[in-house]
């Protein structure tokens, strides 16, 4: 009967400090896992819970930022690659033709969506070996990817 006991102990403290990692209060999680407010207040006293708490909103949080990260660096050098191709077709043209026009309205509109996602961040910029840069072909943009 003890060992149950002890299991179920297990049980409950491993749901309390997940329930804690997604930000559940105290009230919330007694409600759920059918015990006291005291209790659980008993159990956050514990450093190994405090500790393992921690650590899963540390993690919860960091894969966050790598996942925003990552998206935000895609959707930029997708941008910077389109720059780079209006801007190309735009030196290739003699400016003459009825489409120039969209063209250079593309290519501001392109530049703005990049200069509202760079505003404020640090854009590291310089030549490496493995690096690949990303112009838009006036060299007003370049940011470095590493492979």
């Amino acid at each position: 009967m003890k060992a149950e006991y002890n299991s179920k102990l297990d049980k409950n403290m491993e749901a309390f400090i997940q329930l804690r990692i997604e930000g559940k209060s105290f009230d919330e999680i007694a409600t759920e896992l059918k015990t006291t407010k005291q209790t659980l207040i008993c159990w956050n006293k514990k450093e190994l819970i405090r500790n393992a708490i921690n650590e899963g909103k540390a993690f919860k949080i960091n894969t966050l930022i790598k996942t925003y990260q990552f998206d935000f660096t895609n959707r930029l050098k997708t941008y910077l690659e389109l720059s780079k191709k209006i801007n190309t077709e735009l030196l290739n043209r003699d400016l003459t033709e009825i489409n120039t026009d969209v063209l250079l309205k593309m290519s501001i509109a392109n530049d703005s969506r990049i200069n509202d996602m760079i505003q404020g961040k640090k854009i590291d910029v310089g030549e490496s070996e493995n690096t690949t840069y990303m112009n838009d072909g006036d060299n007003f943009f370049e940011l470095k990817f590493d492979e």
